[in-house]
């Protein structure tokens, strides 16, 4: 291996490095895109859940003004309630009657209805408290967490401003080195053409000279072969073989210029008065082959409720005969037949 050879594998090696170098800041890229498109997306998401909780709160605020004010009167109506129990009883134990029995029974009853809705009005204002600082406590934590995220994202800009300018860099070195090593590789072949060149030629003047005698013997080959095959033939079978290749010609044709068609029948099968039921296969483009061993003389084929009359030569009574049945439509199709020596041993 020469110096040239060596400086073209070592080029080589710098470019594959720079390229690789340059797809892993590409792929590190993609994932800060990526990352920054997801930051974005959480933005507008914590700004209405902001939102959403200063409704809240100011909702609950109403709310606590209104619960401050029903304790507060109910605080006022308990100290009512108290004062007239304490004139019932003053009144009962000066001069005691069924009036002021009653008088005291029903004082004593207003102001336990009273306490109990100071109680009830209490408990109301702490729920709406608690439920407010959970609120506070949550729209503090929301405004740290947007603070957070707004941060991250200046810093993924960063980095993504970093990874592009790095990724220019590198493509602009993966370029220079690129044209080096095409240089390098350059001058390596042109030295390599040189000394390979004289036996190159020589190889292409043997190949074509055998190639050339091959092409004669097949082709002599195959005229000997034609020219006895023509001969054992009858100008009957030469005729029906000359038919069948035509069919067949068609056939393919129309099949590999109509690829993927689907059948038109799940099941289909040859029927005849003079031969046992065989099963079509599906060859494409609505085209269906069979086999079957025929006899001789009229008869009738029957395919798919459509009936064929044909009359084969008493001279092929006993052989293998191929069916072909082209369907024009799920009610009419049209059966040609060949016999099948003619085209396959």
């Amino acid at each position: 291996m020469n110096a040239t050879a060596i400086a073209a594998i070592l080029l080589s090696l710098c470019v594959f490095c720079s390229v690789s170098y340059a797809q892993s800041i590409e792929q590190e890229i993609k994932a800060t895109q990526q990352s920054i498109k997801q930051t974005q997306r959480r933005i507008p998401q914590m700004d209405a859940l902001a939102e959403d909780i200063e409704l809240e709160l100011q909702g609950f605020s109403r709310k606590l003004d209104s619960a401050e004010q029903d304790l507060a009167k109910s605080n006022r109506d308990a100290a009512t309630a108290q004062s007239a129990l304490q004139a019932s009883k003053s009144a009962h134990q000066a001069q005691a009657s069924q009036d002021t029995d009653r008088a005291l029974r029903k004082a004593e009853h207003a102001y336990a209805m009273a306490e109990r809705g100071v109680k009830n009005r209490s408990k109301r204002v702490e729920r709406i408290q608690g439920k407010y600082q959970e609120l506070l406590l949550s729209k503090e934590r929301l405004a740290q967490q947007r603070k957070s995220l707004s941060a991250q994202l200046n810093t993924q800009n960063s980095k993504l401003k970093q990874l592009q300018k790095n990724l220019v860099e590198q493509q602009k070195q993966a370029q220079l080195a690129a044209l080096e090593d095409q240089r390098a590789k350059e001058l390596a072949e042109q030295n390599r053409a040189q000394q390979l060149a004289a036996q190159r030629l020589e190889n292409e003047r043997r190949e074509a000279e055998l190639k050339q005698a091959t092409i004669v013997q097949t082709m002599a080959k195959q005229a000997a072969a034609q020219k006895i095959e023509s001969k054992n033939l009858s100008a009957e079978d030469q005729a029906a073989k000359s038919k069948a290749e035509s069919l067949i010609a068609s056939v393919t044709q129309e099949i590999d210029s109509k690829p993927g068609r689907k059948p038109l029948y799940k099941r289909l099968a040859l029927k005849g008065q003079k031969l046992i039921t065989v099963p079509f296969e599906f060859m494409g483009a609505n085209y269906y082959r069979a086999e079957a061993r025929i006899s001789s003389g009229d008869q009738f084929f029957e395919v798919s409720k459509n009936r064929f009359k044909r009359n084969l030569p008493e001279a092929d009574d006993g052989q293998v005969y191929v069916f072909i049945y082209q369907a024009k439509s799920a009610s009419r199709g049209i059966l040609n037949y060949y016999k099948k020596s003619l085209l396959e041993k």
